[in-house]
């Protein structure tokens, strides 16, 4: 490394503390009430959008990951927050199922790839996917796996399970119809016929969670990689999932706790919703109250979102 590149570093570190995320996150993280944030498919890194709620010392944070070597930096977790690790897959109902482990392991699923003949031409790199191998595993619901988790905590669920995603929360409605979830982040296809089969599409999951209370924040279309091998192509290529966020509706968490609506708050500001999240902290007394008693400075946190919008 050059001396010049050392200086820059050593000067980008503490330029980086004064960046306007790192002021909102001293500025709210520390006053959160006790949440559970449960990232589903935590290989290689943790859910770093929910900055956060990792900066939080009252967030359980839970990475659910099958494969035990990709969570490996769970062992040396450099958040506030309270990590613990779940090393079993989910399913919608538990018990023993098929995990198919696909070349690359970030690919598995309980799901089965099969390349439809409506993709055949599309899908370039097969050998992401084949060889395929099978492999009998232990499941858990989403259910099991909150089940000692605080019960009055609102919960913020984080779904990448390679087309189960669906299938996982159909499995949880009883947390969905309590509203004790509140946030949802989840991996949806796009295409007509799923490579994964069987895969959850994102309309059904809209009308599955608009059904229940949830509305549609968010949404990042993802396109397919070139068949040509131009990274990054220079037009569009086919649409193959998209990356989609839902929350309860503000009307549904007007009737829950000022707890849940503090989560929202910092599930907004994740996303950089922050006109929504305006909206809470002005509007809301019992959530100006519950901030400014844990020692929130309120106004001048508001100023802040108020210039990032």
């Amino acid at each position: 490394m050059s001396v010049l590149s050392s200086i820059r570093q050593r000067i980008a570190k503490p330029v980086k503390r004064f960046t306007r995320k790192a002021r909102l996150a001293r500025s709210l993280s520390p006053f959160l009430p006790v949440v559970t944030c449960v990232d589903v498919g935590a290989s290689y890194y943790p859910h770093v959008k929910w900055a956060l709620f990792l900066q939080s010392p009252q967030t359980r944070w839970l990475a659910v990951e099958p494969n035990e070597a990709n969570i490996g930096y769970v062992e040396a977790w450099p958040y506030p927050s309270q990590v613990s690790k779940c090393t079993t897959g989910l399913s919608s109902k538990g018990g023993r199922q098929t995990l198919y482990v696909t070349n690359v392991d970030s690919g598995s699923s309980l799901l089965e790839p099969v390349i439809p003949a409506s993709m055949a031409r599309r899908m370039r790199n097969l050998d992401y996917f084949f060889p395929l191998r099978k492999q009998d595993i232990d499941t858990l619901t989403l259910a099991d796996v909150l089940a000692g988790s605080p019960a009055d905590a609102p919960v913020f669920v984080k779904l990448d399970t390679q087309g189960t995603e669906l299938s996982i929360l159909s499995g949880a409605r009883a947390l969905l119809e309590s509203h004790r979830i509140v946030g949802i982040e989840l991996e949806a296809t796009l295409q007509a016929q799923p490579v994964m089969q069987g895969a959850g599409k994102f309309w059904e999951a809209c009308q599955y969670l608009e059904n229940l209370g949830f509305e549609l924040l968010h949404v990042k279309p993802i396109y397919g990689p070139s068949r040509f091998g131009i990274n990054p192509p220079r037009g569009l290529t086919f649409l193959n999932e998209c990356d989609s966020v839902f929350a309860v509706r503000q009307d549904v968490a007007a009737g829950l706790s000022v707890e849940c609506r503090i989560g929202l708050l910092a599930f907004y500001l994740s996303y950089q919703l922050f006109e929504e999240a305006l909206c809470v902290l002005q509007e809301d007394a019992p959530v100006k109250a519950f901030l400014a008693a844990r020692g929130c400075s309120v106004e001048p946190l508001a100023a802040l979102i108020r210039g990032m919008a």
